[in-house]
């Protein structure tokens, strides 16, 4: 078996440049990475991780927190997160904060003990003191969740989406829409995506067009609860002939409305944001805003490993680009 005294022999270089490599500390010239990474795969060498993690003591292990691992927004995100993680070298640890309020807090004090190397924060619940996260001191990036200026946020260009969807449905003639928004706690929050919502009302009021709020259940998930919502929408504002939430409440909404005998689009037109998997399998194909999923995964990767690894990271909101898949739920 190959050791790393033999990788920097057939290299040609030292032992402590081989580390640096393995480690992905301190600066090592292009040509020579290149050369230690071709003398790794011709010696099939494997570093033993559980010695190198203790040795610059770390556990090899990145929490990836989210509301509800099953929604398929967050289903998409951790599996990307987990796919580049291992990229990385590093597990991922799966963390649902849907069941109870305030559940990150565990989290939180699992990193202070270094149980975790570092954590990526995409959880919506009520916790809200910054300086609980910035005071830690250790590697944390924020999904779409404002925790401070010391700790990196990523999220998509929530402004842009909401701008796109009322846009959607002001060029399909509507004039009386709804907005299903987060549930009201969020107002008292940072998040960034509840800029989409501010945006849609605001367009939508700037055109003439009559919009209303339906807020979302604190914590509430499931697709029964979207369907009895959907119902209810439909009864309580039957004069509604526009409509813009996620993926899984437009798909509700679709379904509860063709039950009915509404017609799409011709009497409800329908705009999603998400732009997860399942969105563009319905008939009719639903109209949506789509997040770049893999590439806010991506990105919140590369963040949390260089703030473990010790990497010089700047501390701002990094947006990345929505983009409107038209489908059959809107006109124009």
């Amino acid at each position: 078996m190959a050791t790393i005294q033999d990788v920097a022999k057939h290299a040609h270089v030292g032992v402590g440049t081989v580390s640096r490599v393995l480690n992905g500390k301190g600066y090592v010239k292009e040509t020579t990475r290149q050369k230690i990474e071709a003398s790794i795969e011709a010696l099939n060498y494997t570093p033993n991780e559980m010695a190198r993690n203790l040795f610059f003591r770390k556990c090899g292990i990145v929490a990836v927190i989210v509301p509800e691992v099953s929604h398929p927004f967050f289903a998409q995100f951790v599996s990307a997160a987990e796919k580049f993680l291992c990229e990385k070298g590093f597990q991922t640890m799966i963390c649902n904060t849907y069941y109870e309020e305030n559940y990150e807090q565990r989290y939180l004090e699992m990193l202070k003990r270094q149980k975790v190397d570092g954590i990526i924060f995409g959880s919506h619940t009520v916790l809200n003191q910054s300086s609980q996260y910035e005071n830690a001191n250790r590697p944390i990036v924020a999904l779409d969740r404002d925790l401070g200026k010391n700790i990196p946020c990523v999220s998509a260009d929530h402004e842009g989406g909401g701008l796109m969807a009322a846009e959607a449905l002001i060029r399909s003639g509507c004039k009386n829409v709804c907005q299903f928004t987060g549930f009201e706690v969020d107002k008292e929050i940072s998040m960034p995506f509840n800029l989409r919502h501010k945006v849609f009302e605001e367009h939508m009021k700037a055109h003439n067009v009559a919009c209303r709020s339906v807020y979302t259940r604190w914590g509430s998930m499931e697709a029964e609860y979207y369907q009895e919502l959907a119902e209810d929408f439909l009864r309580d504002y039957p004069d509604a002939d526009g409509v813009f939430g996620t993926d899984m409440m437009i798909m509700a909404v679709l379904q509860s409305a063709m039950a009915q005998g509404k017609r799409v689009p011709q009497d409800l037109k329908l705009v999603a944001y998400d732009g997860t998997c399942g969105a563009g399998l319905t008939y009719p194909r639903i109209t949506r805003i789509e997040q770049p999923i893999t590439e806010l995964a991506k990105e919140s990767v590369r963040l949390v490993v260089d703030l473990i690894n010790g990497q010089p990271v700047e501390f701002k909101k990094t947006q990345f680009q929505v983009r409107l898949q038209p489908g059959d739920t809107t006109l124009g």
